[in-house]
């Protein structure tokens, strides 16, 4: 019997490979359109190991891990923590599996002193995510909001063909704030790298030496603020966090800044964020989440999105893409899995 821990508070590592068992061929309508191949694209768990025997434990707690992790063959693990003295104890361990480049959580040292391969495949559900965010932010620049408006307006006619839509600016140059550095926010500083603008971050954890892979500068938390010229939040919703982006911070903010967020909307202060907009007080806003969600249809910020004026973008919660993200994610982690049972070669070993 084979045992494997999964330690995934997010539910993202089995998710993908539950669509059918879990939700039944429902899902189906969702995946079809973009592969009308679903079903064989997206093996449930029970098929990948079809050929073997074996026992899945999933635990929402270092105690619950720490119980039973002497038994473990495999484990798998989605930003959580892993003391070095619990892993230590983990002594059948044949691979631990991160769900995620952001792999700080695994105490790297202590799975080599033990001779553990440790993998962390990269999170496609935060990949396009991090896609999302930058769309959001040339489209703010490139004004494309405006540019479509004036070709189903036919301005044209009136203001002539060509270089006529105001406010577009060259992106760069430009500073990106990063209000966090882990897995959508890395992408995005290759991006924004790709693109000549300065990357300047903040994090609970400074990253020496990713800063010159991404070209970084770590800041502290107000300069970040104060420097941006797009700021993009990537930080967890935890309850210390939540509003953690006041009034204070927007207020630090440059007059043109845009601020982005694709993280939780339960890290800012949505009222002081909806005045500065109004006020135009900074230079506007790109969300994909927000505090009460769905947005109430009452909400200001539907009236901040509808005057092209205010430059806010709004989506809903939708950055994240759709089930083929959990199913890509999943499978990634799995087919690791196979390949270590196999004797084959491991994709996305680290350390």
């Amino acid at each position: 019997m084979i045992q494997i821990g999964v330690w995934d508070n997010i539910g993202n590592v089995l998710l993908g490979v539950r669509l059918r068992t879990q939700y039944g061929n429902e899902w189906l309508k969702y995946l079809k359109p973009d592969d009308p191949a679903a079903l064989e694209s997206a093996p449930v768990f029970e098929e990948l190991f079809a050929d073997y025997e074996t026992q899945v434990h999933e635990f929402n707690t270092l105690t619950e891990l720490e119980a039973v992790i002497a038994d473990l063959d495999f484990l798998v693990v989605h930003k959580e923590r892993i003391p070095p003295e619990v892993l230590a104890k983990g002594k059948k361990l044949r691979l631990i599996q991160h769900l995620g480049l952001d792999y700080r959580g695994v105490p790297m040292e202590a799975a080599r002193t033990r001779g553990v391969p440790v993998c962390a495949t990269p999170l496609i559900n935060y990949i396009v995510v991090a896609e999302h965010a930058w769309a959001m932010l040339l489209n703010h620049y490139k004004k494309m909001h405006a540019q479509r408006l004036h070709m189903l307006q036919r301005a044209y006619v009136e203001r002539g063909w060509g270089a006529t839509i105001p406010g577009v600016y060259i992106v760069e140059g430009r500073t990106l704030g990063l209000l966090g550095f882990g897995e959508i926010a890395r992408p995005m500083a290759r991006y924004a790298h790709a693109f000549g603008m300065s990357i300047i971050y903040w994090d609970v954890m400074r990253f020496p030496e990713l800063e010159a892979e991404y070209h970084l500068e770590y800041v502290e938390w107000d300069d970040l603020f104060k420097r941006a010229d797009a700021l993009s939040v990537h930080i967890p919703i935890k309850p210390e966090t939540e509003k953690i982006i006041g009034a204070r911070e927007i207020s630090l903010m440059q007059s043109d800044a845009l601020f982005i967020n694709t993280a939780r909307g339960k890290l800012v202060d949505q009222p002081a964020l909806v005045e500065a907009l109004q006020n135009r007080r900074i230079g506007g806003a790109a969300l994909d989440v927000m505090y009460e969600e769905p947005l109430p249809i009452d909400d200001p910020l539907h009236s901040l999105h509808e005057d092209l004026s205010y430059n806010v973008h709004l989506t809903s919660h939708s950055a994240w893409q759709g089930p083929w993200t959990w199913v890509h994610d999943s499978l990634n982690i799995w087919l690791n899995v196979l390949a270590q049972l196999r004797g084959e070669p491991l994709r996305y070993q680290v350390g």
